[in-house]
């Protein structure tokens, strides 16, 4: 079979640890001496400025040619009349809106595209003090810093006196997905970062907020005033470890558990380590495989966004070798929303290799068959980031197993992980891949 390859793709997840290209675009950049550049004059003026206003209305009428024809196929979803129409209207608003509303509205269009890995960046640095988890259709608080430890585990009702509800139903259309678990894997973030509200009109002032929460059954606000850039939060839990889907700072990494003869193989990035090739670093685990007689192989990609989907053939290759000397041997594989792009290629290559593995988790953020590849191109005047897709995936015709998802991989085996696993450390999902 050819080598397919995804590129790997840093998602709005990561955003607030990634520094990118526009992370100091609305407030934190200093004008340099001399010449005005185009950029700068968008960055320090507003909707009243008519040069600010020419220049977005270029970027914007860029925007509208260059998407569609750099993308490898922008209208399997929309049509070309309702991106026409929908940027056209852009185009009429700009001497109205601000800059991050502009922005917003360019951002709700790209997301109107239907292809996850097809997104624009435009984070101004602002970011809440606080980690939210969704359970359900229910958003709570996981972290916080140490001034707000009385908003820990408490479920967030309303911000500025909006409801939750109505505003995830806002939030999403930002977001470019495929299905639903990847909506709610994405909301998180962008709860956490107040210029995606403040775009949409939902709150007026990006430093602070009002959180209205519900916590052992009384309701509280606490009024949150939010980071600057480069600016870190005191979090009351500073472990590194997710209690949902593990540790998450290393690329890839294993543990042996000997009460379960069971080797755990945590892939989170399909890409090579610098201090410590996959190739390398899968002839030791096997040997601790062999080694150990494991009578359990549990891989866990809940973690995982994507990368070259080359790079887990070595352990797939040893994996069905191991599997046949070892018939008896039980192989789970843990997935969830964050399981994207080149992660979801490697379900289908451990099931692959292993037939009778079990996968157990929640439906996969990803779709099997999909765009992706991504390039980016920026705007010429704002020079904001453009992300595209360049092919588009199939890969379904390349299995012959089947799964009954639509856009979305689903578990053999769902569990849907609860507040109160978190509050108590539980991970229920590799639980009942340790206990069965």
């Amino acid at each position: 079979m050819k080598k397919k390859r995804f590129t790997l793709l840093l998602s709005v997840a990561v955003l607030l640890s990634v520094t990118l290209l526009l992370t100091t675009y609305f407030g934190s950049e200093k004008v340099a001496q001399g010449k005005t550049t185009n950029r700068e004059v968008i960055l320090y003026n507003d909707n009243t400025n008519s040069e600010r206003n020419r220049l977005l209305t270029e970027d914007i009428k860029y925007f509208k040619t260059e998407l569609p024809k750099r993308h490898k196929n922008l209208f399997h979803k929309i049509t070309k009349q309702e991106f026409n129409n929908r940027t056209d209207a852009l185009l009429e608003k700009v001497d109205q809106l601000n800059n991050k509303q502009v922005f917003t509205e360019l951002n709700k269009i790209i997301a109107s595209v239907g292809d996850a890995h097809t997104t624009i960046n435009y984070w101004d640095g602002y970011s809440y003090p606080l980690q939210f988890q969704m359970f359900g259709s229910e958003v709570y608080i996981v972290n916080a810093d140490t001034s707000l430890e009385g908003m820990m585990f408490s479920k967030v009702t309303k911000i500025d006196g909006i409801e939750i509800d109505s505003i995830i139903e806002k939030l999403k259309t930002l977001i470019s997905h495929e299905n639903d678990s990847w909506e709610m894997k994405n909301i998180t973030s962008y709860l956490q970062a107040p210029v995606f509200m403040y775009g949409l009109g939902i709150i007026k002032d990006e430093t602070k907020a009002v959180f209205t929460v519900e916590k052992d059954g009384k309701i509280q606000e606490f009024t949150v005033s939010s980071l600057e850039y480069g600016k870190t939060a005191d979090f009351v839990n500073k472990k590194t470890e997710d209690v949902l889907n593990g540790y998450y700072d290393k690329y890839y990494d294993y543990k042996y558990m000997p009460d379960s003869k069971a080797l755990y193989f945590q892939y989170n990035v399909c890409a090579d380590m610098e201090n410590r090739k996959f190739a390398d670093f899968n002839k030791e685990m096997f040997q601790v495989i062999e080694k150990n007689k494991v009578e359990k192989v549990i891989i866990d990609l809940r973690n995982n966004s994507g990368g070259n989907s080359e790079i887990l053939n070595p352990f797939t290759k040893r994996l069905k070798s191991y599997i046949a000397k070892n018939p008896k041997v039980k192989v789970y594989t843990l997935v969830g929303r964050s399981t994207f792009s080149s992660g979801m290629f490697a379900i289908y290559r451990v099931k692959e290799a292993a037939p009778k593995a079990i996968s157990v988790g929640e439906p996969t953020g990803g779709a099997l068959d999909c765009y992706g590849e991504v390039k980016t191109f920026n705007l010429p005047n704002s020079q904001l980031p453009i992300s595209y897709s360049t092919k588009f995936f199939e890969f379904s015709k390349s299995f012959k197993y089947k799964n009954k998802g639509v856009g979305t991989f689903l578990p053999d085996r769902s569990i849907q992980p609860t507040i109160e696993d978190y509050k108590n450390g539980r991970d229920v999902v590799l639980k009942f891949a340790l206990t069965n």
